[in-house]
């Protein structure tokens, strides 16, 4: 089986405040272990939220590339190409369609994630989506991933373990299908955030288009969206109809583990320097261990909290 492997990370111009750290992050652990990287960056503004520091960030985005990534890294900056024919051949190759949505319901990037995978030239693509954090530092973790889908063929999509490890060799939060082995799981579905998939099984077996439930549905229509479901739920839907896998494992030596960021707050974008910092060293407290989400005490979510609660607050007023 070919075991070359196409490094894929998603980035879009809302997300250079953060990519303009984390992605020198992701590059300085992977990058030696893939053989080809690709960056891809969307060009067609999403709706709502995920709309957020487009037009500001976008050169920017674009001058952070060109002057601190391409000449450090041998990478491939490929704008998301949303011409017709293009679409439909990422259609074609994923659904076995002529056209496909560009957006999810909620307005965020569904062609992206396909188009991304689509123009990495191995069947075996890592996706990072460009807020994700890794923690173990393994320089060996993509090549024991690799022989994964060698020796299980019904291994499909693989990650690294959600959550530095704890002692107890458990995960909190995981929808847990079986464990494999020591710091190595079957978890049901599979996450866009991060992941490492054979991509060929598309050649002759195609996802199917799916609408999201009634409530996304409606949402979809008062807010102009396509009524596609997520990329995460469509991939899991194939992963159980064909009885295949998703592994999530450590790896050898410190292993490779990953941790996301729940919200963005002026604390989040102020502290990630030092947020690395203490990632890259597993510098976390007990209660961050077999966990994927950061926690409150690693980074001061209390602003977006309040957020949250305010807006809660405010809807149940208005009703």
């Amino acid at each position: 089986m070919e075991n070359k492997v196409s490094l894929q990370i998603n980035l879009a111009p809302g997300d250079y405040p953060h990519a303009r750290y984390i992605l020198k992050h992701q590059l300085a652990i992977l990058s030696t272990q893939v053989d080809e990287i690709i960056l891809t960056v969307d060009t067609r503004p999403s709706k709502g939220r995920f709309a957020e520091g487009w037009e500001e960030n976008k050169e920017l985005l674009n001058q952070f590339l060109s002057t601190e990534i391409e000449t450090k890294y041998n990478v491939k900056v490929i704008p998301v190409d949303y011409s017709v024919v293009t679409k439909q051949k990422v259609a074609g190759y994923f659904f076995g369609k002529k056209d496909m949505p560009e957006k999810d319901f909620r307005g965020g990037p569904f062609y992206a994630y396909f188009f991304g995978i689509y123009s990495a030239a191995n069947n075996l693509v890592f996706h990072l989506d460009s807020d994700i954090f890794l923690g173990g530092g393994n320089g060996g973790w993509v090549a024991e991933a690799a022989h994964f889908f060698e020796t299980d063929p019904a291994c499909f999509v693989m990650a690294p373990l959600p959550g530095p490890p704890n002692s107890m060799d458990t995960l909190t939060g995981q929808q847990v299908v079986n464990k494999i082995a020591p710091y190595a799981w079957q978890l049901a579905g599979m996450s866009t955030r991060i992941f490492m998939i054979n991509k060929s099984w598309f050649k002759t077996d195609k996802l199917i288009l799916a609408k999201p439930p009634v409530r996304g549905q409606i949402k979809a229509i008062i807010e102009g969206n396509s009524n596609a479901d997520l990329p995460e739920h469509l991939i899991s839907a194939y992963i159980t109809g064909h009885h295949l896998k998703r592994i999530d494992f450590l790896g050898s030596g410190k292993g490779l583990w990953s941790l996301h960021p729940p919200y963005r707050t002026k604390a989040f974008y102020d502290g990630l320097p030092q947020l690395i910092k203490i990632i890259a060293t597993n510098n976390l407290p007990e209660k961050q261990q077999g966990f994927y989400d950061i926690i409150d005490e690693v980074c001061d979510w209390s602003a977006a909290r309040e957020k949250i609660s305010n807006n809660r607050w405010w809807k149940r007023l208005i009703k």
